[in-house]
């Protein structure tokens, strides 16, 4: 498994934002998502955390939390481009 850059994680937070129509917060240290029921945040230093309904991470590996918060969206109906 490939590590993805910081560059490439706002990348993909800020397509994630296109598809679920939401603005993306995106600066130096910190990029995320908010939503209804949903919450993406991504930290430069590699930890991010996410909450998908009553599912949550917390202080995990950037990419972790992304893919976990990517498969726990497709799982609640959202969709989301590959």
């Amino acid at each position: 498994m490939t590590v993805m850059s910081w560059s490439e994680l706002r990348i993909r937070v800020a397509r994630i934002g296109a598809d679920l129509g939401v603005v993306v917060r995106s600066d130096p240290e910190v990029c995320g998502l908010s939503g209804d029921n949903f919450h993406l945040s991504l930290h430069h230093g590699g930890q991010g955390d996410c909450t998908v309904q009553d599912l949550s991470l917390v202080d995990c590996p950037n990419e972790l939390v992304l893919q976990e918060f990517e498969r726990w969206m497709r799982s609640a109906g959202y969709t989301l481009l590959p």
